[in-house]
């Protein structure tokens, strides 16, 4: 049976209005300092009441509270919630690979949390209790006695004495895409399985971009995940033997073709660095498009969802902007959010 979205995409458009819009995050970014900073966030909701206004506060305080709405989301979508693997489990993704990252570095606790989002599988506690592990078999081990499957598919690599980081985004990555697309495929949503394939695209692609000039510890096609639409395994190899990442990203624009997301690469051979946030504003226009098209369908759930990534992002940049003293004018200019 074919799922149907109208009360969850009314929902999700509902939400989308407590976002901040551009005016109003370009004001935050030109906030004088910290404290001016925290008062405008606490008038819009993001803090209880009185607080520190440190860094480190204001920006857990953003956390929570994406976290809160994504698990409103979760509630109302309810057996949907499996269907939208691409949406929840996306985030536990990026959540784990950071986590692993930092375990890998040795970094402390609070740096291994910043700019995560908590969701209904990975919440705000079981985030902190993963950043405190010590190596990646702890964290895995921790994941496969809570029962998840991240954990079961983390676990024999993550143990080794010195763990490969590319293997264990591999199976964090593959293990997700295959995840997402049968959510998608079960929904019978054609819109659903094509965003699921793009975000498989675009995480190959990236990966692209990290391996091009650089000698890997494992074979390239190891970091290659499986059921994407436009990006080959021969078209990744292509972008990998690039010479470096600009060469890579020209690469990938010509595997694009037509596709809008080729131009974003093709601003990528100049500045690579730049391209998680370009890719993330190019989706968030084409899922409000699709999302004025067919405004019963999940493009609004995504179209949500990517927008409060987006308004995190931004909302992080802000607040260690002000508190470096960043130039308020580059500042505003960089945000993500349209």
């Amino acid at each position: 049976m074919k799922a149907r979205w109208e009360d969850l995409a009314t929902r999700a458009r509902g939400l989308a209005t407590h976002l901040l819009g551009r005016a109003e995050l370009d004001a935050l970014a030109h906030a004088p300092g910290l404290d001016a900073l925290g008062d405008a966030l606490r008038a819009r909701g993001f803090l209880p009441g009185e607080g520190p206004g440190t860094p480190e506060a204001l920006e857990l305080a953003v956390r929570r509270t994406a976290g809160a709405r994504l698990q409103i989301l979760a509630g109302w979508a309810r057996s949907r919630n499996v269907l939208l693997a691409v949406v929840f489990e996306d985030e536990d993704r990026r959540s784990l690979r950071a986590l692993l990252r930092g375990a890998v570095r040795g970094a402390a606790p609070e740096e291994r949390l910043a700019g995560l989002i908590p969701t209904p599988g990975l919440p705000e506690r079981a985030l902190a209790e993963l950043a405190g592990q010590p190596t990646p078999g702890a964290i895995a081990a921790l994941l496969t006695a809570w029962g998840s499957a991240y954990g079961s598919a983390l676990l024999p690599d993550a143990a080794a004495a010195r763990p490969d980081l590319l293997t264990l985004e591999y199976r964090l990555n593959s293990l997700f895409a295959s995840r997402a697309l049968r959510g998608a495929r079960a929904a019978r949503s054609r819109g659903l399985v094509e965003f699921v394939r793009e975000t498989i695209d675009l995480e190959n692609a990236c990966s692209a971009l990290v391996l091009a000039g650089v000698e890997p510890d494992a074979p390239p096609q190891r970091a290659f995940v499986d059921g994407g639409r436009r990006l080959s395994l021969a078209a990744f190899h292509n972008a990998v033997a690039a010479p470096d990442a600009g060469a890579a990203a020209r690469r990938l624009s010509e595997t694009f073709g037509s596709d809008p997301l080729a131009a974003v690469f093709t601003q990528a051979a100049r500045d690579p660095a730049a391209i998680e946030e370009a890719l993330l504003r190019r989706r968030i226009a084409a899922q409000g498009a699709a999302a004025r098209r067919d405004p019963a369908g999940p493009a609004s759930v995504l179209s949500y969802v990517l927008r409060l990534r987006a308004e995190v992002l931004d909302l992080r940049r802000v607040i260690w902007g002000v508190m470096l003293g960043a130039p308020r004018g580059e500042m505003a200019g960089a945000l993500v959010s349209a």
